[in-house]
């Protein structure tokens, strides 16, 4: 018998898809944004993250034993249905392909700096498809075990980093304009509330004693602390200016971090926390994408869907590596404005089909 996913499964994987773009992506378009007072926007984004858990709430309780595509067709028809599916998976595609880019350009840059691009790319897929091969439930109970030591790094990360903040690094405090704040909330929006809607793969039905939209609030509002406190330290140990400066400044205050009197590449340790939040959403992406385009053109062998899917993101991953310097442009621009409009119109789009199907 099939192993029914707890809640808190469902939050520990919550927690991570809504921390994923942190490193080198939300934090940089934040303070570029923000400069100095992107620290706030984490806190601000509480209210726009529960108004998007309604919705998707919503859609999760409607046909509770139909995950999202199946929902999808049922609410549209086969055409218009198999349509929306589509553009959907390009989209997660592509918001992907740019998380496991990232991914790579760190571990290459900060690690492995002889290391080619397509060998590292290779050895996080292959885990990826490992898991997937064992199904949901085996990523559901990874991400529990990968959430007690994420909030242990967490933890050492924050009590290590203390006695380096200077809280005069990140005065004038409130010097943002209304347009700035607008631009910050929609790029924490677009990488770190919208994940959120892969949650709607799992029907409720495989949910044992389901209290769904709880578990996502909890740990919505506990990945918003996190990450809170991540960019609050950040900007208060470097400042905003020579964090500016770094590609991943994130990763680098790390160094600063001194427990017991340790502090030798201790940053290589607690940074495996950021890489879990990317690690687990890649994952449940590469699953939300083989699984819809399952049901969108009735194919029967998941197991192939996985392994291309993982194939067609590493060649996506080293085309892409050729323009860096473009795209990281792009994520600060152009990407958020894009991915909220996308998320908003799908989201709403499937939620007043809901209502209207239920007259």
């Amino acid at each position: 018998m099939k192993k029914k996913i707890t809640n808190f499964e469902i939050s520990t994987l919550n927690y991570f898809i809504t921390r994923a773009f942190l490193i080198g992506i939300t934090f940089n378009a934040l303070i570029n944004s923000m400069k100095q007072d992107s620290w706030i926007i984490p806190i601000l984004s509480v209210i726009p993250s529960i108004i998007f858990i309604l919705l998707v709430n919503y859609i999760i309780e409607y046909e509770p034993s139909l995950s999202l595509p199946d929902k999808i067709i049922k609410l549209f028809k086969r055409k218009i249905g198999t349509f929306i599916i589509i553009i959907t998976v390009i989209f997660a595609f592509f918001m992907c392909t740019l998380n496991y880019l990232n991914l790579n350009n760190f571990i290459q840059s900060q690690f492995l700096t002889k290391t080619p691009i397509l060998a590292i790319s290779i050895a996080f897929m292959l885990a990826s498809f490992y898991i997937l091969n064992k199904g949901i439930n085996t990523l559901s109970r990874t991400s529990v075990i990968l959430f007690y030591i994420n909030i242990i790094l967490l933890v050492i990360s924050f009590l290590g980093l203390i006695q380096s903040l200077k809280i005069s690094n990140i005065k004038p405090f409130l010097v943002s304009d209304i347009n700035q704040y607008i631009s910050g909330l929609n790029i924490y929006y677009s990488f770190n509330i919208a994940p959120m809607l892969l949650i709607t793969m799992i029907p409720k039905d495989d949910i044992n004693n389901p209290k769904i939209k709880k578990s996502l609030i909890i740990s919505s509002i506990l990945s918003a602390i996190t990450l809170f406190m991540m960019v609050f330290e950040t900007l208060a140990v470097f400042g905003y200016e020579l964090a500016s400066l770094y590609e991943y400044a994130e990763f680098h205050v790390l160094k600063h971090v001194s427990l017991f009197g340790l502090n030798s590449r201790i940053e290589s340790i607690l940074v495996m926390q950021l890489l879990f939040d990317i690690f687990i959403f890649n994952v449940l992406i590469i699953y939300y994408i083989a699984n819809n385009i399952k049901t969108a053109f009735k194919v029967k062998k998941t197991n192939l869907l996985y392994l291309t899917t993982c194939i067609l993101i590493i060649i996506s991953t080293l085309f892409l590596s050729k323009y860096n310097i473009y795209l990281d442009n792009l994520m600060i621009k152009f990407i958020p404005i894009i991915a909220t409009i996308f998320t908003i119109i799908i989201t709403s789009l499937i939620c007043i089909k809901i209502k209207i199907s239920k007259r």
